[in-house]
């Protein structure tokens, strides 16, 4: 047996020298050996936890992803069952308040229905530096200031808000909507976050406003 696996072994199983000092003639020094041992078994402990965590951080890394997944799937659910524009605008409304917990939010028209249908009472029109700010977009945004006409357009003109969103909602090319919100929260929406989630939102809303609205 080579000197290597004898080794090997000690190191893997140092009480073996304490267990069995008398049948091999040695008068080992307990101490060392013992901390040896409380060594190994220190850096054992060590290497569970750091598996624990990491297992605890994949569990709540599922969880949220289980989470999220459940609140998409509400809002395509919402979507799914609105046969009219009215209703599309009541269903991304009434889920960004209630899946999502963002009631802070406006759903703006950018262009008339190429359908007639009944809009909210309040109204869904974007118009004026608003609109064209709203058209322009290419992409969701994320930050902590809008300009002065996107903040107007929130519940209470954005008072208390420190987050925000814009969700262009678009079809053949072109934002027919868009989403402008706002959260208390000056970490829930921040420059330079993933937007996939968002990005989806918008993708069924689309669908669900040219169904409903005409638009190609």
């Amino acid at each position: 047996m080579k000197e290597e696996t004898i080794l090997a072994y000690l190191q893997a199983h140092p009480e073996f020298l304490l267990n069995h000092a008398e049948a091999l003639g040695i008068r080992p020094q307990e101490g060392k050996v013992q901390s040896f041992a409380q060594a190994q078994w220190q850096a054992q402990q060590q290497k569970t936890a750091k598996m624990a965590g990491q297992l605890v951080q994949m569990m709540q890394e599922a969880d949220a992803n289980f989470q999220t997944t459940a609140r998409l799937m509400a809002f395509a659910r919402r979507l799914l069952a609105a046969t009219t524009l009215l209703q599309v605008c009541r269903a991304v409304s009434g889920s960004l308040s209630e899946d999502f917990a963002l009631p802070h939010h406006r759903l703006l028209l950018l262009e008339e229905p190429k359908k007639k249908a009944v809009l909210p009472e309040d109204g869904l029109l974007a118009e004026g530096a608003a609109r064209e700010a709203l058209q322009a977009l290419t992409a969701p945004v994320c930050g902590q200031r809008i300009a002065r006409p996107l903040m107007a357009l929130l519940p209470e003109q954005g008072r208390g808000l420190e987050s925000f969103l814009l969700l262009p909602v678009a079809v053949g090319g072109r934002n027919i909507a868009a989403v402008v919100a706002g959260d208390a929260d000056e970490g829930r929406f921040v420059a330079g976050m993933p937007v996939d989630l968002v990005g989806e939102l918008a993708a069924c809303t689309a669908a669900a406003l040219a169904r409903t609205g005409g638009w190609k």
